[in-house]
């Protein structure tokens, strides 16, 4: 028993202390601003798994390094898979985590799944950035993704490759034990990233 005492004494001091709730929103902002990639899932529409969930991973940015917007823009193009589904269906979620960053507390080796390695599962609906007039928010994305993802630039134009957002509609953060925390939307929106 004391054995058991000592164990859950020893977590106790090594665990990071928990996050205060209030700052969900600048949590989720910066681990979203922080990531170039994100697995996003579709509900398919490919003959033999129809209905069922579907995940791929893509390319993205919230904007560029020096400004987080906190809508996720992705470089898409109709051939893909994913975007079939998302014409039929356009809710998505996307999760992105600090495993691929250096934002994970350094001192520690966390597995990816432990959730002291936060976490963000973002859900909305993905829609196209529109071209027309070439608009301010176009433009703004375009140049952000090519600022992140510098290669885009040449993908083949026969691809018809077009930029997409995702507005948010729910904001999940997993940073620490305890479970999951439902992050205000406003409050995701207009809290800042931390650098």
């Amino acid at each position: 028993m004391l054995s058991l005492v000592s164990l859950v004494l020893s977590f106790a001091i090594l665990w990071p202390a928990a996050v205060d709730a209030s700052s969900d929103g600048q949590i989720a902002r910066t681990i979203i601003h922080d990531a170039d990639w994100v697995s996003i899932a579709t509900i398919s529409t490919q003959k033999f798994i129809q209905g069922n969930a579907f995940v791929s991973l893509k390319s993205m940015c919230d904007g560029p390094v020096s400004n987080s917007t906190g809508i996720p823009y992705l470089y898409l193009t109709d051939r893909d898979v994913s975007v079939k589904d998302m014409d039929v269906n356009n809710n998505v979620t996307i999760l992105v985590s600090w495993a691929q960053t250096n934002r994970c507390p350094a001192n520690e080796t966390f597995d990816p799944e432990d959730p002291r390695c936060a976490k963000v599962m973002l859900s909305g609906t993905v829609e196209k950035v529109e071209v027309k007039n070439s608009t301010d928010e176009h433009t703004f994305a375009q140049g952000a993704l090519f600022e992140r993802h510098p290669s885009m630039k040449y993908w083949p134009s026969s691809h018809n490759f077009f930029v997409a957002k995702i507005e948010p509609t729910q904001v999940l953060l997993l940073n620490q034990f305890g479970g999951i925390h439902n992050v205000d939307i406003e409050d995701y929106l207009h809290s800042r990233h931390t650098v």
